[in-house]
């Protein structure tokens, strides 16, 4: 069985990565080690109390993880990147990184998954409304990002049972085949 990662938060919110970082937001979907210089900044609103009980924060790109969460897959392809995360009160936290997922591995099933493609100009976009991945597709990989779709991170179940045994907080498993959708 295969999940996509995924986070939950207390609150309905997004931590933003700064538009004036040196490095682009994107290089962190590219499978790639990326070479930091300068401190990366996330912004927030406000840093709630409870943020240092999460280990996985919601973004919309590269997720951030906790320390915890770093030690138990230091031993996985991934890079983890210290950043710090700024409030609109210049209140700061340093202890989340970057997940950088090493490993861009194609894996969903065409046949099987439902996908939507609209055009928006000149672009593309895919929206999956129901995944499966294709067996064995990871090889020996427990936590990648999806070729197709590279906003998904796809993990195993070992990976999910991992963070279950930790008790990390705030990290969710969407199992492949369920759909939010019903027009299906």
């Amino acid at each position: 069985m295969y999940y996509q990662l995924s986070d939950f938060y207390k609150r309905d919110v997004y931590f933003l990565y700064d538009d004036e970082n040196s490095i682009e937001s994107r290089e962190f979907e590219k499978g790639n080690i990326v070479n930091v210089e300068d401190k990366l900044i996330y912004q927030v609103d406000k840093l709630d109390s409870y943020l240092s009980t999460y280990d996985i924060l919601p973004t919309f790109n590269a997720p951030l993880v906790s320390k915890k969460f770093v030690e138990l897959f230091k031993d996985l392809n991934l890079q983890f990147i210290n950043i710090t995360i700024i409030d609109k009160q210049g209140s700061s936290n340093d202890d989340y990184y970057i997940l950088n997922i090493l490993d861009v591995v194609p894996c969903m099933d065409s046949e099987k998954s439902i996908v939507e493609i609209k055009k928006y100009g000149s672009a593309n976009v895919m929206t999956i409304k129901k995944l499966y991945i294709i067996p064995n597709s990871l090889n020996s990989h427990s936590i990648i990002r999806m070729e197709e779709k590279k906003s998904y991170i796809i993990v195993t179940e070992e990976f999910k049972k991992r963070c279950e045994e930790a008790g990390l907080k705030g990290v969710e498993f969407v199992e492949e085949g369920h759909s939010i959708y019903t027009d299906i």
